[in-house]
């Protein structure tokens, strides 16, 4: 009887310690928070100290970053492990993967895992993703821009969760950083306190404007630091990988639905008690397409073949210092607003960027509906009043007039040394001793284009640069 039970128990006990093998996932994704706007990405002005514990427990990524600048493609990306030629979401609220391209989640799933979803993580619930989010995946909530979302449900669900559950993914999405903003003239810093980011023309509204975006990240981070309690109440905190992105860049100009740093680089942090080192920062270059894969990897399964996407687990675990030698990413519109192809590489220090229609006039939702539809209020705003600041100091500063040009208008192709230039402000393109890069960028972006069938495809009709009468009368 005697070896019966100590057979038993032995069963019982490999069974609980396999199980403890698998970490819980929570990771949350923020909605358009910029990568240099919390205090571990160099933001002192900005009170986030949940993401500062969070990077002090963890590892901080300081080149990681999406497939695209826009929500739908980059979270089709993130969680097909393709980038969106070959999952098919290339412009943002197109509807329908490729024919056979799926979702990661069931290889979670396979693994024993309970998914589950709440607040912004998939774009529009399930309704451009089709079958990448499977019906197993337990959604408590998928709050619009305009609703205030809480981690009531999420609170609710681990209260009436089985102490014995399975080994849970959870993802959390918020919206705070995504347009439009509470009006409101008591936000927590003032206009004179925040700092206007590189080539963004700066008056007063756009200060105001500026204060309400960062208390949408001082929102998040608040919610980070509620989701770590929920993990010690109810999760082994010891045995949870907590971690922290976004879907893009800020909506602000020359960000959000740009291929520029500040539209495609991320925030990315990552805590995993005793496995990830405490207070340590990488160089290596991810992209969200190995997101999922590195999550697979870490539960013990293992990715589909034919996907982008490839685990950096090594990397999270300090085992290997670099990932990819090279981020490619695209950008092609989101129907008839911010219709302007393009294409990018970045390779160790460089950046390549191809406009495929440089006729074309860059707009995006904040300029084209604070222009052609002041009458809209709310959300439909998309943050348009600052815009609306910029045009009128453009009828008599000729610097607001050099940034309106700056913004509309692109060459061919941009070249830039981004640990030089962050904000590429310096466009190398046109310099003959950087040919040879330019040449070899160049073919390396247009062989991609190949590889992928990239059918330099419009998402609605464009604007023409010469529709934009003050860029006409400032040359």
């Amino acid at each position: 009887m005697n070896k019966i039970y100590s057979f038993l128990l032995f069963l019982i006990t490999a069974s609980a310690t396999s199980r403890g093998q698998k970490p819980n996932f929570v990771i949350t994704i923020a909605d358009d928070h910029g990568v240099y706007h919390s205090s571990p990405y160099g933001a002192n002005e900005i009170r986030t100290p949940n993401l500062q514990r969070l990077a002090d427990e963890g590892i901080r990524f300081d080149n990681a970053y999406v497939a695209s600048p826009a929500c739908a493609p980059s979270r089709a990306a993130l969680f097909t492990g393709m980038m969106p030629y070959n999952n098919g979401i290339v412009g943002n609220h197109e509807i329908g993967l490729k024919p056979g391209v799926i979702s990661l989640i069931p290889s979670l799933l396979e693994q024993g895992y309970e998914v589950v979803f709440h607040g912004k993580v998939g774009h529009s619930g399930k309704k451009h993703f089709g079958e990448y989010v499977p019906d197993e995946v337990k959604i408590l909530s998928s709050g619009g821009l305009q609703v205030t979302m809480t981690l009531n449900e999420v609170e609710t669900f681990f209260q009436n969760r089985p102490k014995n559950a399975r080994p849970l993914a959870l993802f959390l999405g918020w919206t705070d950083t995504h347009t439009a903003w509470p009006s409101k003239e008591d936000a927590r810093i003032s206009p004179d306190e925040v700092v206007i980011p590189a080539r963004i023309f700066d008056t007063p509204e756009t200060r105001v404007e500026m204060t309400r975006y960062i208390e949408g990240a001082e929102n998040i981070d608040g919610r980070l630091g509620k989701t770590r309690e929920l993990i010690n109440q109810y999760l082994d905190p010891e045995n949870t990988v907590l971690a922290y992105t976004s879907d893009h860049g800020m909506p602000w100009p020359f960000a959000k639905w740009s291929l520029y740093e500040t539209g495609i680089r991320t925030s990315l942090i990552v805590s995993w008690p005793g496995k990830i080192k405490p207070k340590t920062s990488t160089n290596a270059m991810v992209s969200w397409i190995d997101l999922m894969p590195t999550l697979i990897d870490l539960a013990g399964g293992k990715s589909p073949k034919n996907i982008d996407g490839k685990s950096f687990a090594n990397v999270l675990l300090g085992k290997r210092k670099q990932h990819r030698k090279a981020i490619y990413a695209t950008h092609k519109g989101d129907n008839d607003k911010n219709v302007y192809p393009i294409r990018s590489v970045r390779v160790g220090n460089w950046k390549y960027i191809r406009n495929l229609h440089p006729e074309f006039a860059y707009t995006t939702h904040t300029d084209v509906w604070a222009t052609e539809t002041p009458q809209i209020k709310g959300h439909l705003r998309h943050a348009g009043h600052h815009w609306e600041s910029y045009i009128e100091a453009a009828k008599t500063d000729p610097a607001a007039v050099a940034f309106l040009r700056d913004y509309h208008s692109n060459p061919p192709e941009e070249l830039y040394l981004v640990d030089q230039d962050p904000f590429e402000e310096n466009n190398l393109a046109d310099l003959p001793e950087y040919a040879q890069k330019l040449r070899s960028l160049r073919k390396k972006v247009l062989k991609r284009m190949i590889a992928v069938d990239d059918d330099k495809s419009l998402s609605g009709p464009p604007r023409l640069l010469s529709d934009f009468s003050i860029l006409e009368s400032s040359n």
